[in-house]
C-alpha cells in the first residue's frame, strides 16, 4: 500500500507553520509530531550540532519542556524550492523564561524525501542577542554602558 506524499514543504506558509510547530505541542508527543514532518533517517546539522532523528526529538522535547508555550516564533522572509531541495531565510524570536527576548536570523537548507518529509536540514544561525528596552538587539557580549557618578575626569 503506497502512502501519500505530504506537501507541507512545498509552500512558504505551510513550511513556516511546520517549522513553528517543532516548538509547540505536548513534550510527550514530540516524537509523533516530528515523525510526521521528518524522515526516520533525518539529520540536523548546525554550527555546534549534528543530530540524528533521535537526538533531534530529544532536543525538541527539552525545548518544549523548558520554554513557555508560544515563546518561539519564526517568520520566513525568503523561500526557494528546486525539486527536492529547499532553502529559506527566516528570523526568529524566543521569549526566555526570564522574559528576555532573544533573536536570530537563520539560513536553512534542506532536502525532502519522496514522501515529502525532511531528510536533512543544515542551518547557519546568526544570533542577534537580546532585545533591549528601545527594541534594538544587544549582542550577548555587549554590556550596556551605565553612567556612574564615581568616574573621575582627568
Amino acid at each position: 500500500m503506497a502512502c501519500s506524499r505530504t506537501t507541507f514543504s512545498d509552500h512558504r506558509e505551510t513550511f513556516q507553520a511546520a517549522l513553528n510547530s517543532f516548538f509547540s505541542g505536548k513534550p510527550e508527543e514530540t516524537e509523533a509530531d516530528l515523525a510526521r514532518l521528518c524522515h526516520p533517517t533525518f539529520r540536523l546539522s548546525a554550527e555546534n550540532e549534528d543530530l540524528d532523528f533521535t537526538g533531534f526529538v530529544r532536543h525538541m522535547r527539552w525545548l518544549r519542556e523548558n520554554l513557555p508555550a508560544g515563546s518561539v516564533s519564526l517568520t520566513i522572509t525568503q523561500f526557494l524550492v528546486d525539486g527536492n531541495q529547499r532553502a529559506d531565510r527566516h528570523s526568529s524570536t524566543t521569549v526566555m523564561p526570564d522574559g528576555k527576548v532573544r533573536g536570530a536570523e537563520t539560513f536553512l537548507f534542506a532536502e525532502v524525501a519522496d514522501d515529502g518529509r525532511l531528510l536533512w536540514v543544515r542551518e547557519h544561525v546568526m544570533r542577534l542577542g537580546y532585545k533591549g528596552p528601545d527594541g534594538s538587539w544587544i549582542k550577548d557580549d555587549e554590556v550596556p554602558k551605565v553612567p556612574t557618578d564615581d568616574v573621575k575626569e582627568n
